[in-house]
């Protein structure tokens, strides 16, 4: 059934009983019992449709709604058990005939009632939902009924002739309708707020109705002025339709939003006692004729003083909750909600919208700690600002940006996006590419994006944000700037991933790790002039692995510090015992990570190496790579040091990263390496025009010019014919043991293939 439809078919079926119960009373107006007949048999009619109702919506809810139909189905079934001791006893006898019985069944269906609609507004937030609350709304009840019971109960009750049940049922009434009023003035707050279902406005209505005609009955019944099929049965018999509707129309996906909102209904409720003495005061007055002396007018000032002074502190609290609340929900760098929201938010989502789609990006900034700690954290949280910026600029409806925590973003999407999703990344990707110029800086930065999808590829929090994670991690294993999507291959390669890192301080104990030797060649006469140590994983079950792929989780995980010494060592004493067995000496170049410079001690480290084998300083050469010069203060220091030791420096993977002619300068360096993507593509003349200018440079700069990854004759000859001298690749040699090196040296140089 449609949402017209459905509107439709409550509407018309209402007004059929409205006309119903107007036609009875205007055929048999003059006969009170079928008129009393006919509003009972609607009634419990109404009352029963409401009872199988809710039990329906019991049975078909979640665990936390589950409850709250419960106690509606109990108070339902107590509201019918009353009418039926008022229905059968008029139907027997013919005649109208009231017990007393049905009033005390009526006031336990309304305090059941009232407990349920407690029960849902408390289950919004357990954690917010003080005890100062409760007092709160006790006291808002005690003045309702105070006013009720003085200014329509007491004047036509007889406290002599009545009994003491019905003494108390009669006060009870106007306390648990008055509860019941509140209850339902914070649930249209809540439906106004979407956190709580809009099913809960055919509840709302209904109580609302109920409550009505129940103030309107002991008015008229205050004034001797009530008579059946009157105004009071109409707004009983509605009420009681819309409560049944809503068990009706109660759905399993149907769930209350779970959340502190700022301007939560149930903190108003601190007014309450204040409104509620106010009230009090003037109508005491009021009943003593406004007679005041000075001692009662002293109490009321200071009173209204107290109130006063209440109010101003409220105000104040309020103030720091909704600050405290902001916070608990926020990043105050960047004003993106948090983690905790984040949390909440897709949890809560996952829940509401079942099986259809919602999408998470974890976004995390490539290289954001280098810039973090070279410029200072100033300029760090100013790059994150932006980024933030930069991301919510793209960000369409439906979709919401959060920050969790130092360079990492989540974006949460509800909705299907099919292709759309690859041209979002995109976008975000180029955005935050574009250079972030903050103060006399131009700093670029690039982004990797992991995506996972719900419920393709998990159905939990947990799963989701694992799955996105480890795909935004393989993008960066990629090569950065990129995103991916997780699925079962992403799996496998992740599994690869922590098996690699659980393995890697294993594999330098159980010596799996291995050092191959490349030669440096002479361009002109292929003569070997120089070596670079490269270091080889031999798996126990993975095979070979690359240092590509095991390095950057070294680094990540801190164990390329003991890996970077191991290799040191073994360099060196290689070196030397070639040396000792008279072989040309020759220069080992080891490569050294940047977290070796940032992690300290690295010059300790190169002279315990040079002193336990014995090596000259001479016959050492660093290579570092372009980051290096991200943090010149500290890596100058370190590079002069090893100036001073004779160790020679060179740059390696020059022109693909940070290079600065300033910088360069500054720091004593010895050599540049021509990153072998330059040399692939030499073919191509804006290729070569940028090899021959970067050569050009070495030269006017005095730097060594050492171009890797020569494969063919013809980028032999380019390299040669732009005045390179030095080269290192497959032509001449690939990486080899040191056994197989020391036959390459013994025969020096390599013979002319063409």
């Amino acid at each position: 059934m449609t949402m017209l439809k459905e509107k439709r078919f409550i509407v018309i079926f209402i007004l059929m009983n409205v006309f119903i119960l107007f036609g009875w009373n205007l055929i048999f107006r003059g006969n009170v019992w079928l008129m009393n007949l006919d509003i009972l048999i609607l009634q419990t009619t109404a009352m029963l449709f409401g009872l199988i109702q809710f039990r329906k919506a019991y049975k078909k809810t979640d665990n936390q709604q589950k409850t709250f139909w419960l106690i509606l189905s109990i108070g339902a079934a107590l509201c019918l058990v009353g009418n039926m001791f008022w229905l059968v006893p008029q139907i027997i006898k013919g005649e109208f005939v009231s017990t007393g019985i049905e009033y005390l069944f009526w006031l336990l269906g309304r305090v059941t009632y009232l407990i349920a609609l407690f029960y849902r507004i408390r289950g919004i937030n357990t954690i917010k939902f003080k005890k100062v609350y409760i007092f709160n709304i006790l006291i808002f009840m005690i003045t309702t009924a105070s006013v009720t019971l003085y200014y329509l109960i007491e004047p036509t009750l007889n406290y002599a002739e009545n009994s003491l049940s019905s003494i108390v049922v009669a006060l009870m009434y106007p306390i648990i309708n008055s509860s019941i009023l509140l209850m339902i003035f914070v649930i249209c707050y809540l439906i106004y707020k979407k956190i709580e279902s809009r099913i809960m406005i055919f509840l709302a209505g209904g109580f609302l109705l109920t409550v009505i005609g129940d103030s309107y009955y002991a008015f008229l019944e205050s004034s001797s002025n009530f008579a059946p099929g009157g105004t009071v049965a109409y707004l009983w018999l509605i009420g009681m339709w819309l409560l049944g509707f809503a068990g009706y129309f109660a759905k399993d996906n149907e769930r209350v939003r779970e959340q502190y909102d700022e301007g939560f209904g149930l903190r108003n409720t601190t007014i309450l006692p204040y409104i509620s003495t106010l009230v009090l005061i003037i109508l005491v007055i009021d009943s003593y004729n406004w007679v005041v002396n000075s001692l009662s007018f002293g109490l009321l000032i200071v009173i209204g003083m107290i109130i006063f002074r209440q109010l101003l502190i409220i105000k104040e609290n309020n103030g720091l909750i909704r600050e405290f609340s902001y916070l608990a929900y926020h990043d105050p760098l960047t004003g993106l909600s948090n983690r905790t929201e984040f949390k909440e938010t897709l949890e809560s989502e996952m829940k509401r919208v079942q099986d259809k789609e919602i999408v998470l990006m974890l976004i995390d900034l490539d290289r954001f700690k280098v810039a973090n700690d070279t410029l200072g954290h100033q300029v760090g949280d100013e790059i994150l600002v932006k980024a933030a910026e930069r991301i919510e600029e793209v960000l369409g409806p439906n979709m919401k940006v959060f920050r969790l925590g130092g360079d990492e973003f989540a974006v949460i999407i509800l909705q299907e996006m099919d292709s759309k999703c690859n041209v979002l990344a995109e976008k975000i990707l180029q955005n935050i590419q574009k250079p972030f110029k903050l103060n006399d800086y131009e700093i670029s930065l690039t982004a990797s994006i992991g995506i996972s999808v719900f419920p393709k590829t998990g159905r939990s929090y947990e799963e989701l944000f694992k799955f996105a994670d480890t795909a935004m991690y393989l993008a960066k294993d990629s090569g950065k700037n990129g995103f991916k999507y997780y699925d079962d291959n992403l799996s496998e390669v992740m599994e690869r991933r922590l098996k690699i890192e659980s393995d890697l301080r294993k594999g330098l104990e159980k010596n799996q790790f291995e050092l191959y030797y490349q030669p440096k060649v002479s361009l002109d006469s292929r003569e070997i002039t120089g070596v670079e140590a490269l270091l080889r994983w031999n798996h126990p079950e993975l095979g070979w692995i690359s240092p590509v792929e095991f390095i950057p989780i070294a680094e990540e995980t801190g164990q390329v510090m003991a890996i970077g010494e191991w290799v040191l060592r073994n360099a060196c004493r290689q070196n030397q015992i070639w040396r000792e067995k008279g072989l040309p000496s020759i220069r080992m170049s080891v490569n050294v990570s940047v977290k070796q410079f940032q992690h300290g001690g690295l010059v300790r480290i190169v002279k315990k190496a040079l002193e336990e084998s014995g090596l000259s300083p001479h016959y050492l050469e660093i290579e570092v790579t372009e980051s290096i010069m991200q943090n010149t203060s500290e890596s100058s220091e370190v590079l002069h040091q090893f100036r001073e030791m004779g160790i020679q420096i060179s740059i390696d993977d020059f022109g693909t990263g940070y290079s600065s002619l300033n910088i360069i300068q500054q720091l004593p360096i010895d050599t540049i390496k021509l990153d072998r993507s330059f040399i692939t593509d030499i073919e191509n003349e804006n290729q070569l025009s940028m090899v021959k200018t970067i050569i050009n440079l070495g030269e006017n700069l005095k730097l060594n010019v050492v171009a890797e990854g020569i494969e063919t004759e013809y980028q032999l000859t380019k390299l040669i014919e732009s005045g390179c001298q030095i080269g290192q690749g497959f032509l001449f040699s690939k990486p080899v043991e040191p056994d197989q090196f020391e036959l390459l040296l013994r025969q020096r140089v390599f013979p002319n293939r063409q």
